[in-house]
């Protein structure tokens, strides 16, 4: 358990690994917990192969947070203290391990990292992994779109602050303050390339070739202004079955490249 700015107490779970091996936090996507499947199955081929790795739980909002939040659940949560979440776990696993960690997101968990990059110093990160990028603002799989954006910014205006039923992502019920959905919203696709083009640290993409989740376009769009961008053939969002054993070949692959070890 590591506390939070606000007191809430946040859970992870941490392998130690061999004295040499580069730091790795993993992070979760949208609503999940660092239990998701994806996560946790390459959080456990690492550490098997030798890596310092940190998967933390985002609390969103509720202490000690062991599981999902629904999407029909009152969501307290905004990205600026997801942000700061990421801070804190971030100077957890530097101090744990000795060394400036790998960042490594998946999904929407993409965007956690890249608010927390904007901010940081430059040398606190060794490396990010972004893997399937996604965005908010009416992405390629979602239900929000710009009137539900429109009724958060019109209830903002008038300084109504209650909670609104909106949506968000994979939900179609999201029940949040219109701040707290504008936080989120507002990460759309050019808020998202221009913090993966700004970065101040080292990045790679890592893309599944049939991820039906994210734009394929967008992702080439970046590679042309010179990110490193790798893509799998065949792997939805989640790199399910053998395309498993890829993905863990190709962070393998980034490490040994870009992380002195």
């Amino acid at each position: 358990m590591v506390e939070m700015p606000g007191g809430l107490l946040a859970q992870g779970s941490y392998w130690a690994g061999a004295p040499d091996m580069p730091a790795v936090m993993i992070q979760h996507g949208f609503l999940q917990t660092h239990e998701f499947h994806t996560v946790r199955n390459l959080a456990l081929a690492l550490a098997t192969t030798g890596f310092h790795v940190l998967t933390p739980t985002l609390t969103l909002g509720v202490d000690r947070r062991a599981s999902s939040l629904p999407c029909e659940a009152v969501h307290a949560h905004n990205l600026d203290q997801t942000r700061e979440e990421v801070r804190v776990w971030t100077d957890w696993l530097h101090a744990a391990a000795g060394r400036s960690p790998v960042l490594i997101g998946h999904s929407a968990g993409n965007m956690n990292l890249l608010a927390y990059l904007e901010d940081a110093p430059a040398d606190h990160v060794a490396h990010a992994i972004f893997i399937s990028v996604t965005f908010f603002g009416s992405g390629e799989v979602a239900f929000e779109s710009p009137k539900h954006a429109e009724r958060a910014r019109v209830a903002l205006d008038r300084g109504e602050q209650g909670l609104k039923e909106l949506a968000l992502g994979f939900c179609r019920q999201y029940t949040t303050t219109p701040a707290a959905y504008l936080s989120y919203y507002d990460w759309d696709r050019p808020r998202t390339e221009q913090a993966l083009r700004t970065a101040n640290v080292p990045s790679t993409l890592i893309a599944g070739g049939a991820d039906n989740r994210i734009d394929l376009d967008w992702i080439e769009t970046i590679q042309r202004h010179g990110a490193e961008v790798r893509v799998i053939d065949g792997a939805n969002h989640f790199y399910d079955e053998l395309h498993e054993f890829e993905l863990m070949e190709e962070i393998e692959q980034v490490l040994r490249k870009h992380v002195a070890q």
